[in-house]
């Protein structure tokens, strides 16, 4: 255990010195403002000077709603039915070092409150079906909010409430909701008698299967696969992918296996795919579960070394995209065809200057029914595309392009023309320029 802590302690050291340069890009910008009349089918959340906005995308005639005015914001993401966001908000202006704390804001901004007064322990998550969401909670009164904490699972109701469903203690690293939303899948770190395991879990948090995923460590083994992160269910549920978390967070920080687990073949083992970074939103199943997207790569500077994989249920590799370029963002079109969605650009080395993009000339490509990639957004060298949001059928796109390193604007593509919407969207570089927190989050109306 004190290898782990030392290791989480040397990690986060070295990510508050990856994040500076993203504070420093967040300096004060002018307000956000609609630049065009056109209207997008879609309910729109966005950060600008670290604060929550908002925008009604069917009228033409609505501007950028403001829901926070302190602190910092972070969107979590819209509720199944698009009338509810939620978002984190730190109350004393620093996102790492302070606590966070779950708030909910209706999809017009009228309406917003704070879902707990503790502070939470990583990103809530909502149901994928109904209303309900589950998050971990620390302890009120606490300075660790890892010593005493809470799973929550709780429903937004139509009278603007908050109802709990269940508290029970958390004793795992990550969660996910099962598609049909009766269930958690949990992955359960290694412990002396325990090697990693994922558990399937009811709401009121019964345990219904368990999974062992790997062997326990070998006596003396000093760097060993601690548990599985950002857990991917595929939406037919017999699937899922994650990333194996070493043991040291330092080397953790630098890439990890990616692996493909069978929920419904329990004894088979593991499939490794690959090595990626950590981060949930690099890793994308297909609406119909035939195909897993994830950014392939070690090194962790967002920048280089970073490539989009797509493999079958098999672990099978059935699509890969270009060395020398870097990628990011895997997004699936909802509606069949599925077609995949994603952010490339010329392969540079880290270097931040605030006043330039990271990688210039990233743009989003996409890759066909054919099984080709070919671009879609169309910009200069100066500037870059990221955080693509298609709508369900792919017609349409909502992307941001950065002319800056922290600043941007939100723009629509349909049809092969691309108009600017919203401008002086800003948000933070991220750990290491991987650009998460996302700073727009979409929810297109059905």
């Amino acid at each position: 255990m004190m290898k782990v802590l030392s290791g989480i302690a040397l990690a986060a050291s070295l990510w508050s010195q990856g994040s500076s340069a993203g504070v420093l890009a967040e300096e004060t910008q002018p307000l956000p403002e609609r630049v065009n009349p056109v209207t997008v089918p879609a309910q729109i959340a966005f950060t600008s000077n670290q604060q929550l906005w908002l925008l009604n995308g069917p009228d033409k005639k609505s501007k950028p709603v403001q829901v926070t005015k302190e602190g910092i914001s972070e969107i979590i993401g819209w509720s199944s039915d698009g009338h509810w966001l939620l978002f984190m908000k730190y109350p004393d202006g620093d996102s790492y070092y302070t606590k966070g704390y779950l708030w909910a804001v209706s999809k017009d901004g009228s309406t917003s409150l704070q879902i707990d007064e503790r502070p939470i322990v990583e990103k809530p998550k909502w149901s994928p079906i109904t209303n309900q969401f589950a998050y971990v909670a620390g302890a009120a009164n606490s300075t660790n909010t890892e010593t005493e904490t809470s799973f929550v699972t709780a429903q937004m109701n139509e009278d603007n409430t908050v109802s709990i469903i269940s508290t029970v203690k958390a004793d795992f690293v990550d969660f996910a909701w099962m598609p049909d939303a009766k269930q958690f899948l949990v992955s359960l770190p290694v412990e002396k008698d325990r090697p990693m395991t994922l558990s399937l879990r009811d709401l009121a948090g019964k345990t219904v299967a368990s999974y062992a995923i790997a062997d326990l460590p070998k006596a003396g083994e000093e760097i060993y696969g601690w548990a599985a992160k950002a857990l991917q269910v595929s939406p037919d549920g017999k699937q899922v992918a994650y990333y194996v978390q070493y043991n040291s967070a330092s080397l953790s920080a630098d890439g990890v296996p990616v692996q493909l687990f069978d929920l419904s073949q329990p004894k088979q083992k593991p499939l490794d795919l690959g090595t990626g970074l950590a981060y949930a939103e690099w890793m994308s199943w297909s609406p119909d579960s035939s195909q897993l997207a994830w950014i392939d790569g070690s090194d962790r500077m967002a920048t280089q070394n970073k490539q989009v994989k797509v493999v079958d249920r098999q672990g099978k590799l059935v699509f890969e995209g270009e060395k020398g370029q870097v990628e990011s963002f895997p997004v699936w079109t909802k509606e069949s065809p599925h077609r995949l969605l994603f952010t490339r650009g010329l392969a540079k080395e880290y270097h931040y200057e605030p006043e330039k993009v990271m990688v210039p000339g990233q743009r989003i490509w996409m890759r066909g029914t054919d099984g080709k990639a070919a671009q879609v957004t169309k910009g200069s060298e100066h500037t870059a595309d990221t955080f693509p949001s298609p709508s369900a059928d792919g017609e349409q796109l909502l992307f941001v392009r950065l002319d800056a390193a922290g600043h941007g604007s939100l723009y629509l593509d349909k049809g092969g023309e691309e108009v600017e919407l919203i401008r002086h969207v800003t948000g933070n570089i991220g750990y290491y320029a991987n650009y998460l927190p996302e700073w727009i989050e979409v929810y297109w109306d059905k």
